[in-house]
């Protein structure tokens, strides 16, 4: 099974090797086929490593400064296991006070998304629960306007109302005036 995997390998890989000028497009080719290959023997797909680099980089980013551009992760899969191999290129460690910094701001950051996906959550459920009550988007619309025209139309007879005493103590004030 491995001879078939480095037949394939180096057949593919014969695409990519040219001689001339062209080594560093060879070089990030042959990365990019490398982790192809790689993701295809372990079952880790593209979107989960980038994904675990970036939390990798965040983490450390913490207590560490790096070089992210250098930064390197590789998966390998052997016969019976896999490897997980990190370069992490370190430019100086953070003093305590620098890392009780991160931490807040991580802390910080965390509290507004955890709001963010509660919110998220309670119109979920609001949405949820008017399926299951058998009320639908457009049913609910139509209240809110039903309830905007009678609030609008209480308002308007409300207005009346208000008008008409008015008036009346207008009305009383020139008959008092009249009067005197």
């Amino acid at each position: 099974m491995r001879d078939i995997f480095s037949d394939l390998y180096n057949k593919v890989l014969s695409f990519f090797v040219s001689q001339g000028p062209h080594d560093e497009t060879k070089g990030v080719a042959m990365n990019r086929l490398k982790t192809v290959l790689m993701q295809d023997r372990v079952g880790f797909s593209e979107r989960a490593m980038q994904m675990l680099k970036e939390e990798l980089v965040a983490t450390i980013s913490k207590y560490m400064e790096i070089d992210e551009e250098k930064f390197d992760l590789e998966i390998n899969a052997a016969e019976n296991s896999t490897v997980l191999n990190l370069a992490i290129p370190v430019t100086r460690a953070k003093t305590d006070e620098e890392i009780d910094e991160a931490i807040k701001e991580q802390a910080i950051k965390t509290q507004a998304k955890a709001q963010e996906i509660v919110e998220e959550l309670e119109e979920l459920i609001k949405e949820r629960a008017a399926v299951l009550a058998g009320v639908s988007e457009e049913v609910r619309q139509e209240e809110n306007e039903e309830e905007q025209q009678k609030d609008g139309q209480d308002n308007s007879a409300e207005n009346e109302e208000i008008k008409d005493e008015n008036n009346k103590v207008q009305n009383g004030k020139k008959s008092k005036v009249k009067e005197n």
